[in-house]
């Protein structure tokens, strides 16, 4: 299993989804904010196949990921970005709300993708590589982003906001 993974969990009152975890926030009070436009926060489905259009990216260690275009999810597509901590291993993680606007899209396009694998990068740097379990749309979370003060700085990257 990779060291990093894609953990997505449904808001209340949606379908709900195997391997959802209950939450607790890792900062007192909540950390949590609208990411800079700038930030290029993106998913895409990873290139299984050697697509000569494919986008080549480097994965968590180093090596060539090739992803698809274009991104199902996007910067403009997230309402907030807060830092929490995952309650079974006390993992620092991202969690994203996505808009009211975008949850239906995200919602069809998780579920059209459920068992494939997909990149969630930020920039140019690939955070996780994971297989989606199950649809989502309103939000998700980003595991494997190492210590708290490495998500802290990665939550910093992306809203621009200092915990």
């Amino acid at each position: 299993m990779r060291r990093m993974f894609l953990a997505v969990m449904l808001l209340a009152g949606t379908v709900g989804l195997a391997g959802c975890q209950q939450i607790q926030q890792v900062f007192d009070p909540p950390s949590s904010a609208a990411p800079l436009p700038q930030a290029r926060i993106l998913m895409r489905d990873v290139d299984e196949h050697g697509s000569a259009a494919a986008t080549l990216l480097k994965d968590e260690n180093g090596r060539p990921l090739a992803v698809l275009e274009p991104a199902f999810i996007t910067t403009a597509d997230i309402a907030s970005v807060a830092l929490d901590r995952n309650t079974q291993g006390g993992e620092p993680l991202l969690s994203l709300t996505m808009t009211d606007a975008a949850a239906p899209r995200i919602q069809a396009a998780t579920e059209a993708r459920i068992g494939r694998r997909v990149a969630f990068s930020v920039g140019d740097k690939v955070l996780s590589v994971a297989t989606i379990q199950g649809p989502f749309g309103k939000g998700m979370q980003v595991s494997g982003l190492g210590d708290a003060t490495q998500a802290q700085r990665m939550y910093t990257e992306i809203t621009g906001k200092t915990p």
